[in-house]
C-alpha cells in the first residue's frame, strides 16, 4: 500500500474512532454499547483507485497532502471525553478511550501525519490489540441490525491495483539514475498515444493495430462484480485455425510467417515469445509479450476495470486463457528484470481475474513477490485474512508471513527482540520442518548439529504434493536468505524449537500450550491435508514456469503432449475450436488436395491428388501441413515436378523443431535464421 493511501486510510480510521467515542458518550446510561460499524483499512483504498483518474493521470502527479483538520480535532477531543469515561461502570474500564491511546503515543511531539508508514502500522496494531480489531468488526445497518460479511468472498482489498505501479520504466527510474534509465527508455521508441495504456506502451516499430483481434463482452454483473469474456470474430477464428495448423508443424518459421501477415495475433506472439526466451533473447521475448497485452487492452470492455479488483474472467473459456497466460509470462519477464513492484502489481491483477479458482496458481508465488517488493503488510494480511484458503497452512505463507513480520520489526527501533516473528517462525517450523534443512543446503546456512541431525527436522513428507510445494518454495525464496540478520534469526529459532522438543521446560517465544498445539496441528497437517493429487492449477503453473526441474513431480502430465499456447486446459473447458481438434483424424488426403490445388491449380500436369496421397504415406498426421508447405516451396522454387523433388520431403522418422515444448525436450533451432526472418 502506498504511503498516501495508507495515511488516507488512517484518517478514515481516526474519524471512525472519534465518532465511536461520541456515540458512547451520548449513551453513557446504556449497559450495552452498540456494535461498531466495520472499518477495513484495505477497502478504503477504493477511493484512490478510480479508473478514469488512473487512466488519464500524469505519471509524475504530486501526492495530495493529508488534511490536518481531520486528525487534530480527533486528538483534541480526547481530553474532553476522558473525564466522562472515568464515571462509567467498572466493567467498562478496560475499554478505555482509543483516542487517548493515540494521544499518548504522540506526546513525543511527532504529529501523526509526520509518522512513517511503519510507525502508523505499528500504532494501528497496538490499538487493535487493545480495543479489538476494527477491520473485523461486524457491520450495522441504519436500524442497528448486525450485517455479517460473507465468508466465502475474498475481500477486494487484496486485489486493488495502483495503476501507476504497473509502469516498469517508472520503477526503474526509482531504482537507478534517471539519466541512464531515460536513455534506455528512449531507445525503445515508444509511440505517442491519445489515450494512456496501462498494460503495455506501444512502440513506434510496432505496426498499427486494427480492430481485428478479440473483443470483450460483459456476461453478467453480480453485487458489483463484473464477469467478462473475450470473443473471437469470424476473421480472427480463421487466423486462429491457421495458427493451430502451423503449430502442429513444430516449425517456428511457420509462426513467424503468420505474424508477418497478422502482427497482433496473440497466440502467435506468446508462442514466439517462448521461442525467443528459450534461445536467450529475453528482450525480444518481453517485447512480444507486451505487444500481446497491448492487443488485449485495446479490446477491453468499457466496464472492464483492472484497478478495482472487481473484474472477473472464467478460465474455462478458451478465448480467455491467452490473457491469463500473457499476464503470467509478463510477471516472469518483469521479475527477471528486477522490477519487483511492477511484477507484484501484475500478479495481483492476474489473481483478481479468478480469485476463487486461481488457474495460474498465483498464491504460490505472490508472497515471494510481495516480500521482494517490500509489501510486508500485504503479505501478512493476505496470510491471515484470505477467506478462500487457510494460507497459514501452506508452506510458502507460513514462512513468508514470518519473514514479513521480522522485516517489519527490523524497521522499528524498539523491537530488536523480534518476539512475534520468532513465534511465527517457530510455528512454521513445527508445521513444515523439512523446509529448514532444504534452506540450509540451498543457501549454505550453517545449522547447529542438534538441528541438522534432528529426526524431526530430517522428516521427509510422504505426500508428493507437499514435497512439490516445499521444494518449489525453497527454490523460490532462497535469494532472500542472503541477509545475515535473517540467517541469524533462522539459526536461533531452529535451535530453540529442537531444544524445546527435547527439554519441555525450555522457554520459547511460543508458550508451552501454544507450542504443543502447533506441534500436534503440524503433524496432522502434513499427514492429512496434502494427500490429494497435485492440483491442475499448480501443475499448469509448473509447466509454464521457468524451472523445468519440478516437472519430475508431474509424470502424469509430462507423459502426454502439451500445447504451451493452451497448457493443461480445464476439464470443463469450452472452445470454439474443439471441432478442429476432433477432426484431426479426418481424410487428410482430401483436405491437402484442396490446399494444394489452390496453389498448383495453374500448373500443368500436376497430379494434386497423387501428391497428397504421397504426403500421407511419408509423413504422420502431426507433420502433414509442414510436408505440404515444403512441397509447395520445392515445386515453386525448382520448377520441376518429379519424384526426385518429392523425395526431399521429411520422412516419418524425421522430427521437426517445436516452439513452446518442454525445455529438456526442445531440439536446437537456428536462432540466427529466426531473427533474420523476424527482421
Amino acid at each position: 500500500m502506498s504511503g498516501r493511501a495508507f495515511r488516507k486510510a488512517i484518517n478514515k480510521e481516526y474519524d471512525f474512532l472519534t465518532k465511536r467515542i461520541n456515540d458512547e458518550d451520548l449513551n453513557d446510561s446504556e449497559d450495552i454499547d452498540q456494535p461498531p460499524p466495520k472499518s477495513n483499512l484495505f477497502d478504503l483504498l477504493n477511493e484512490v483507485t478510480d479508473d478514469t483518474e488512473n487512466r488519464n493521470s500524469d505519471e509524475n502527479a504530486s501526492e495530495p497532502e493529508i488534511n490536518n483538520e481531520t486528525l487534530e480535532p480527533s486528538i483534541r477531543l480526547t481530553s474532553s471525553t476522558k473525564k466522562k469515561k472515568k464515571k462509567k461502570n467498572k466493567k467498562n474500564t478496560p475499554a478505555e478511550n482509543p483516542m487517548a491511546e493515540l494521544e499518548k503515543k504522540t506526546r513525543t511531539g511527532k504529529k501523526v501525519e509526520e509518522m512513517s508508514e511503519i510507525e502508523l502500522e505499528a500504532l494501528i496494531r497496538e490499538i487493535n490489540d487493545k480495543f479489538g480489531n476494527l477491520s473485523t468488526a461486524q457491520q450495522s445497518d441504519d436500524n442497528g441490525n448486525e450485517v455479517h460479511q460473507s465468508s466465502t468472498i475474498p475481500s477486494n482489498s487484496f486485489l486493488i491495483i495502483d495503476a501507476r505501479l504497473l509502469d516498469a520504466d517508472g520503477e526503474m527510474r526509482r531504482m537507478f539514475s534517471s539519466g541512464i534509465v531515460d536513455r534506455e527508455i528512449r531507445s525503445r521508441n515508444y509511440a505517442r498515444t491519445i489515450k494512456r495504456t496501462l498494460l503495455a506502451k506501444p512502440r513506434q516499430s510496432w505496426p498499427p493495430i486494427l480492430k481485428f483481434g478479440p473483443r470483450m463482452e460483459l456476461l453478467k454483473e453480480n453485487d458489483g462484480i463484473y464477469h467478462f469474456k473475450f470473443i473471437h470474430s469470424q476473421q480472427y477464428q480463421v487466423v486462429q485455425l491457421d495458427f493451430l495448423r502451423r503449430i502442429a508443424t513444430h516449425d517456428p518459421n511457420a509462426i513467424i510467417s503468420l505474424l508477418h501477415e497478422n502482427p497482433y495475433h496473440i497466440d502467435s506472439l506468446l508462442q514466439m515469445s517462448d521461442v525467443y526466451k528459450m534461445s536467450g533473447d529475453h528482450t525480444m521475448a518481453g517485447e512480444l509479450i507486451e505487444r500481446a497485452l497491448y492487443a488485449f487492452e485495446k479490446s477491453f470492455h468499457i466496464k472492464f476495470n483492472i484497478t478495482k479488483g472487481t473484474s472477473r474472467m472464467d478460465y474455462k473459456y478458451f478465448e480467455n486463457r491467452a490473457f491469463f497466460l500473457g499476464l503470467l509470462r509478463h510477471v516472469q519477464s518483469l521479475s527477471r528484470r528486477g522490477c519487483w513492484q511492477t511484477s507484484f502489481e501484475f500478479s495481483k491483477l492476474l489473481l483478481s481475474l479468478d480469485p476463487s479458482n486461481d488457474p495460474m496458481s498465483v498464491l504460490n508465488f505472490i508472497d515471494y513477490l510481495g516480500l521482494k517488493a517490500h509489501q510486508y503488510t500485504y503479505v501478512l494480511s493476505l496470510a491471515n485474512e484470505w477467506v478462500l484458503h487457510k494460507l497459514q497452512d501452506w508452506p510458502n505463507f507460513a514462512y513468508s508471513a514470518a519473514i514479513a513480520q521480522f522485516l517489519l520489526e527490523s524497521r522499528e527501533e524498539n523491537n530488536s527482540a523480534h518476539e512475534m516473528s520468532k513465534a511465527m517462525l517457530e510455528k512454521a517450523i513445527l508445521y513444515f520442518p523439512s523446509v529448514i534443512l532444504l534452506l540450509s543446503e540451498k543457501c549454505d546456512i550453517q545449522l547447529e548439529s542438534d538441528v541438522s541431525e534432528s529426526s524431526f527436522i530430517q522428516e521427509v513428507p510422504s505426500s508428493n504434493y507437499l514435497n512439490l510445494l516445499i521444494d518449489h518454495y525453497v527454490d523460490q525464496i532462497s535469494p532472500l536468505w542472503t541477509q545475515p540478520e535473517l540467517i541469524n534469526w533462522l539459526q536461533t529459532v531452529s535451535i530453540n524449537v529442537v531444544v524445546k522438543m527435547q527439554i519441555p521446560d525450555y522457554k520459547t517465544s511460543l508458550g508451552d500450550e501454544e507450542f504443543a498445539k502447533a506441534l500436534s496441528y503440524g503433524k496432522n497437517l502434513r499427514e492429512n491435508s496434502f494427500n490429494e493429487q497435485i492440483p491442475l492449477n499448480l501443475s499448469r503453473y509448473i509447466v509454464v514456469s521457468e524451472n523445468s526441474k519440478f516437472l519430475a513431480y508431474l509424470p502424469e502430465v509430462t507423459s502426454r503432449d502439451i500445447d504451451l499456447h493452451d497448457p493443461l486446459p480445464p476439464p470443463d473447458g469450452v472452445s470454439p475450436y474443439d471441432a478442429y481438434s476432433e477432426s484431426s483424424n479426418t481424410d487428410w488426403d482430401s483436405i491437402l488436395a484442396v490446399d494444394l490445388r489452390r496453389f498448383l491449380g495453374g500448373v500443368p500436369n500436376a497430379n494434386v491428388q497423387a501428391i497428397a496421397e504421397r504426403i500421407h504415406q511419408i509423413a504422420d498426421t502431426a507433420n502433414l501441413q509442414a510436408a505440404a508447405e515444403r512441397l509447395i516451396e520445392v515445386l515453386r522454387g525448382a520448377g520441376v515436378y518429379d519424384n526426385d523433388e518429392i523425395q526431399q520431403l521429411p520422412n516419418e522418422n524425421q522430427e521437426l523443431p517445436m516452439p513452446g515444448g518442454f525445455p529438456q525436450d526442445r531440439p536446437d533451432t537456428n536462432n540466427d535464421d529466426e531473427q533474420d526472418t523476424q527482421e
